[in-house]
């Protein structure tokens, strides 16, 4: 068995927890993307609601969706960084471990205590954390879809359906007397000379 010397010791100890705060940071950081994200989302959506989910704001809709995208991306790409400072964390830990003389208990007593806490949590447990904040980003990519399954369609383009249409000719040749029209659309056509 090796042993460490105190220059490697010390180094070891400083990496570890440069890498442990890094690791808090990442969390730090998925939270606040997550609450931003959240945040334009919802004000977005509330804008869109309010305006009746008009053709006029579909690439607002759009928008929500690229939000939640790149949420998702975040969210993971934070997670792989994080997962990678753990994977050291392990490794060094047991590398101190076989170091720390005859019997060392550090990691067997870490594994008790996992394994308690995944009995008392048994269900929840076998989740990943970072599933939770990824649904958070797909629900609000969700949200943007059902609201373009919403939008109405460009009524400019559906006038000559309407069901209350006047229909006014126009003849180069006579003169037209001035009317009331009450009607929601007018066609105004020309007729040529014959």
């Amino acid at each position: 068995m090796n042993t460490m010397n105190d220059r490697e010791e010390k180094f070891m100890f400083f990496y570890m927890e440069q890498t442990w705060n890094e690791m808090r940071h990442l969390e730090d950081l998925r939270e606040r993307v997550s609450v931003l994200i959240l945040t334009i989302a919802s004000i977005i959506s509330g804008f869109i609601v309010q305006q009746g989910f008009s053709n006029e704001t579909k690439i607002m809709m759009w928008f929500v969706i690229v939000l939640g995208v790149v949420g998702v991306l975040m969210v993971w790409k934070l997670f792989q960084i994080h997962q990678m400072g753990q994977k050291r964390l392990d490794k060094w830990n047991e590398y101190l471990e076989n170091n720390c003389g005859s019997s060392p208990k550090i990691l067997t007593l870490r594994r008790e205590a996992d394994l308690t806490n995944k009995k008392n949590f048994w269900i929840i447990a076998k989740i990943p954390h970072n599933v939770f904040w990824l649904i958070i980003h797909f629900f609000i990519i969700g949200i943007g879809i059902l609201m373009l399954t919403m939008a109405k369609q460009d009524q400019s383009l559906n006038i000559n359906k309407s069901e209350n249409k006047t229909e006014i000719i126009v003849q180069p040749s006579k003169t037209i007397n001035q009317t009331t029209v009450n009607s929601d659309s007018i066609i105004i056509k020309s007729k040529a000379n014959e």
